[in-house]
């Protein structure tokens, strides 16, 4: 099986809706990074104080075939009209430690009764 690493950068506040698309779509564990971004835009201030929105690294290694449509998922939650409130890619995992082969194997056979 072929695994890929798909990550989310989402504001604080879509973390929760973020994690139940893409569990949805098929994600079954997310590792969850607290961040902070600068962006290309100025910041904003509040009475003279600089207000930084907080963020959530949404990490997740799951098969190949699973990445396009979390993918998806995510975008509908991220992409609002011409704006974005997030963002959203894969990479593939070339090699890969520390999952227990009967762990794959049960979510293989899991897969296959979703098929049916």
């Amino acid at each position: 099986m072929k695994f890929t690493t798909v990550i989310a950068i989402v504001p604080d506040e879509l973390e929760d809706t973020a994690i139940a698309v893409a569990q949805h779509a098929g994600a079954t564990g997310v590792t969850i990074l607290p961040g902070k971004g600068i962006g290309g835009q100025a910041k904003k201030t509040f009475f003279g104080l600089i207000f930084e929105g907080s963020q959530s690294v949404l990490l997740m290694v799951v098969g190949t075939h699973l990445a396009t449509p979390i993918l998806k998922a995510l975008h509908e939650i991220l992409v609002d009209g011409d704006g974005s409130r997030g963002l959203a890619f894969s990479v593939p995992i070339e090699h890969l430690t520390g999952i227990d082969i009967r762990q794959v194997a049960r979510f293989e056979e899991y897969m296959r009764r979703e098929d049916t």
